[in-house]
């Protein structure tokens, strides 16, 4: 590889105009590229891997929620893969035969593998996050944002920092089985609107530390009381007036030991003041009234 004979001060200028995913690409070339990689200066990070759609996964570097950077795509369609001229993807971990083309407005490699079974793909997944973490500088815990329809798919691992869940056809039977399988350690985000999403069924995610729900209509009053977390951010329509306040009152009566926060949207009809006046309130005092905890 040309670059390697260029002087150390070159190469080293080179890599740091390079992207996390042509870095990446970089680091499967030989066991020099890869500490080359190593040796710079990664800022330390999570990753989070992407099912949305059959026969492809997306593997991202994330600081926020929902603002995650794919260096990274995989694909086993194995229709697409007769008669391509394929390069070989080589590393401490990995050794890959496929086909490699990037997408037009992001550029980020696609690699066609000819995976011969799910094994094969959860390892090759499992393998590329201790890659990532090893010369990246990743942080071991994974992150997850997916729709449950593919569950089966996911790498090796029991604990999870962070879990997205999207729309699924699948029932609360198989999300009781995903919250059985894998240990949530921080929040789990659900971005499901259908209002027969399987979460209301299932009780294995009430007691995640952080949860943050989106289009909740299939949450009601008493569906409100069954959560034991931190922190619970919530869209509830079906939630009135009374339930707010029985909520609120089994609250500082000491029933959610767990709670620090919550905020809840309600429906646009209803009215606030009647649940603000059953509690002896006072304006807040950033001073005086400081929080201290880790913000999921």
């Amino acid at each position: 590889m040309r670059i390697l004979n260029f002087p150390i001060l070159v190469y080293e200028n080179i890599l740091k105009h390079l992207q996390p995913s042509e870095l990446l690409l970089l680091s499967f070339c030989s066991l020099r590229t890869r500490a080359l990689v190593s040796r710079m200066r990664h800022t330390p990070t999570h990753s989070i891997f992407v099912l949305v759609r059959p026969e492809e996964m997306n593997y991202a570097l994330v600081n926020e929620p929902e603002k995650e950077e794919i260096v990274i795509t995989w694909n086993w369609e194995n229709e697409k893969m007769g008669g391509v001229r394929t390069e070989r993807i080589k590393s401490k971990y990995i050794d890959l035969e496929c086909r490699i083309t990037f997408k037009k407005n992001s550029n980020t490699p696609v690699l066609w593998c000819s995976f011969e079974n799910q094994s094969s793909r959860k390892r090759f997944a499992t393998v590329l996050h201790s890659h990532m973490c090893e010369v990246f500088h990743v942080k071991p815990e994974m992150q997850f944002k997916l729709s449950l329809d593919y569950m089966n798919e996911l790498p090796y691992t029991n604990t999870v920092r962070d879990v997205t869940l999207l729309d699924t056809t699948v029932n609360s039977q198989v999300v009781d089985e995903f919250f059985e399988k894998f240990h949530v350690t921080r929040a789990l985000f659900s971005k499901s609107c259908k209002r027969n999403n399987p979460l209301k069924d299932s009780c294995k995610f009430h007691q995640i530390n952080n949860l943050f729900i989106d289009c909740s209509s299939w949450i009601d009053g008493s569906y409100l009381l069954k959560f034991d977390c931190q922190n619970l951010v919530a869209i509830v329509p079906s939630v009135r007036e009374n339930s707010l306040i029985k909520f609120v009152n089994q609250w500082l009566e000491g029933k959610y030991t767990k709670l620090r926060t919550m905020a809840v949207l309600l429906d646009t009809d209803v009215d606030a003041p009647i649940v603000l006046n059953q509690f002896s309130l006072a304006p807040w005092n950033a001073e005086e009234d400081k929080i201290n905890y880790d913000l999921p």
